[in-house]
């Protein structure tokens, strides 16, 4: 299935190449040639609005995503209505990477947009090899999907070593550290309402905040909405 485009009709290439030439995925294609690459991808622009579904737990892709502009979540819904995040994917992730892996593979989950989101869509099929022009270019957005992907297992690998906290104070503590580090501050807003955070670390909403509430208590943290600033102990 390929991935929904929202808008009617596809958007220029050249607005397309105004939004995507300063994003990672083409890095190291000159500006110039932007258009042209697209154009052999057969790309185009799909936009999402918050809370609305982007991908669906058991579909296959033909098309790669990036994640141009906005935010998004892998929610997995079970039959009670639970709704764990298993993952979240900032602008710059890449959404069905298993197609550029060719890997075939049905998405494990739900992708839902939690804020308003643009999405390029393109493919990487053999066909792409038959215009010899793009192929250098073609072949260095394939390095940097590989990096995009790599650093996305990386990060998908630390989230297990967040959750695999046994207790929801460790799970919270672990968090908000590595929070800390990525932006190289001990002040610093998550990406979370109480209810998503509660979901993306496996513990209940009310738990969570009882816990929250305990750290500030004991002068590990103060905290207002998603703001948080953590503070060492004497």
């Amino acid at each position: 299935m390929v991935l929904p485009p929202k808008a009617e009709g596809a958007a220029p290439v050249s607005d397309l190449a105004a939004l995507t030439a300063d994003l990672p995925l083409f890095e190291g294609v000159p500006v110039e040639k932007v258009p042209h690459v697209l154009s052999c991808l057969n790309a185009t622009l799909a936009t999402f609005s918050k809370r609305e579904r982007i991908l669906g737990r058991g579909e296959t892709q033909r098309s790669t995503g990036y994640l141009c502009e906005g935010r998004a979540q892998l929610v997995s819904n079970d039959y009670w209505g639970n709704r764990p995040i298993l993952g979240e994917y900032a602008a710059g992730s890449v959404l069905a990477a298993e197609q550029f892996f060719k890997l075939n593979l049905p998405l494990p989950a739900d992708v839902v947009a939690s804020s308003p989101c643009t999405l390029l869509q393109f493919n990487l099929e053999r066909h792409v090899e038959a215009k010899p022009c793009c192929m250098v270019h073609v072949n260095r957005i394939r390095e940097n999907l590989a990096r995009i992907t790599l650093q996305m297992n990386a990060d998908l690998l630390g989230k297990l070593g967040i959750v695999s906290n046994r207790s929801t104070r460790e799970k919270v503590l672990a968090y908000l550290s590595d929070q800390a580090a990525l932006h190289g501050s001990s002040a610093f807003d998550i990406p979370y309402t109480r209810q998503e955070l509660a979901d993306a670390l496996y513990v209940e909403r009310s738990a969570l905040s009882h816990e929250l509430s305990r750290l500030q208590k004991d002068g590990y943290l103060t905290f207002s909405r998603k703001h948080f600033e953590l503070h060492r102990l004497p």
